[in-house]
């Protein structure tokens, strides 16, 4: 009877002894969760806004488009300028933000309204970052573009190159900006003396974008055919890239610790220093333009193809385990463990009434045995009298 009784609880543990579960492989995985966006268009830049307690996301794409991420919702502004939008860069004091784009496109933002500022070129600007004091911002573009804004005027300095300028970035104490483009070596701007110097990487790939650690200890530079490289200071240190596409942009974390990377076809990585990079799962083919991390180091966003923004980690609950190696197994578990449930309990069920009637016809037995014993007396007491 007490075997019986344990019956359903081992069928549950044999059951739960094949349940697939995650292999020390699966666990290592780290996945993007997708936002659902307002708009379809693609996004090419995504900024915080620099200021603690009360900050927001810009983002900007094609046909004009600006969105504020709340970090709750979306809200689609309205510049009503057409020309796609490639570029963002906050003031420090997070007052005001230069978005720039095609047609020689600058649009400032105060945070309620646009006004539209005139750079003097109709070049394809790519990129705008101010400087950490706050006193200039950098604009770079194609043909060679390098503006200076300061003062609320531009002036139009010698980058040296007539190729694309794709990316903008001021190392964090402000001495000196790092410049990436259609070219396989670094520009050096140095805001003081204005002058722009050559900074040979090695290599004779494309470069397409740099981004400076926030402690300003080292930067990545990343481009074409999977190149990447690791400025340590002094030198250009190529690192073992996972993939031959062409780099697209990256974001370092505020801890210093790690940076986002993301290449053309939805490929996200994530580099550390003295590791490597590992493979994030995005679940898409859509590339990734932009990459910011939220200032508290929370999350961050990427944006892309399509309308694509993607928050890492996801806000969401992590994902169901995945099934069985094999494809098939996992779909049955629960039907059979309900079955073999049922019939265990059934077969308890049967036991307890088979010892009910063994017990009953006992008890008529004796009953029958003392009855027979009773006469057998009775009728030898007759005899004897």
């Amino acid at each position: 009877m007490r075997a019986l009784v344990w019956l359903p609880a081992l069928a549950m543990a044999v059951l739960l002894s094949f349940q697939p579960g995650l292999s020390v492989e699966q666990e290592k995985i780290e996945r993007t969760g997708a936002l659902e966006s307002p708009v379809q268009r693609d996004l090419f830049a995504v900024a915080w806004r620099p200021v603690p307690g009360d900050e927001y996301a810009l983002i900007a794409g094609d046909g004009g488009t600006v969105l504020e991420y709340t970090g709750k919702f979306f809200i689609n502004l309205s510049p009503n300028v057409t020309a796609a939008l490639l570029g963002i860069g906050w003031r420090p004091d997070g007052l005001r933000a230069l978005i720039v784009g095609e047609q020689g496109t600058v649009l400032e933002f105060d945070g309620n309204a646009f006004r539209t500022l005139s750079a003097n070129t109709t070049s394809r600007l790519e990129d705008a970052e101010w400087r950490p004091q706050g006193d200039l911002a950098m604009v770079v573009g194609h043909d060679g573009t390098l503006l200076e804004f300061s003062g609320g005027a531009f002036t139009r300095l010698n980058s040296t190159v007539s190729k694309p300028i794709t990316s903008v970035s001021w190392r964090p104490d402000g001495r000196f900006a790092f410049l990436c483009g259609d070219f396989p070596y670094v520009l050096r701007f140095d805001p003081e003396s204005g002058q722009v110097l050559r900074l040979q990487t090695g290599s004779d790939q494309y470069l397409r974008m740099v981004a400076w650690r926030p402690d300003g200890g080292t930067a990545l530079v990343v481009g074409t055919l999977g190149s990447i490289f690791l400025f340590d200071g002094t030198a250009f240190v190529p690192l073992d890239s996972p993939t031959a596409n062409q780099w697209l942009a990256a974001g370092w974390s505020p801890d210093n610790r790690t940076a986002l990377v993301a290449a053309r076809g939805g490929l996200l990585f994530k580099y550390e220093g003295g590791i490597g990079l590992w493979t994030i799962d995005t679940n898409t083919t859509r590339s990734l333009f932009s990459i910011a991390y939220r200032l508290n180091g929370s999350y961050a966003l990427g944006v892309g193809e399509g309308g694509l923004v993607m928050r890492y980690p996801p806000a969401e609950k992590p994902p169901t385990p995945p099934p069985a190696d094999d494809g098939a197994g996992a779909g049955w578990l629960l039907p059979s463990a309900l079955v073999l449930l049922a019939a265990s309990v059934a077969m308890i069920g049967l036991a307890v009434l088979l010892v009910i009637r063994a017990r009953r016809h006992e008890l008529e037995r004796r009953k029958l045995e003392e009855a027979l014993e009773r006469a057998g007396e009775l009728a030898a007491r007759k005899k004897g009298t």
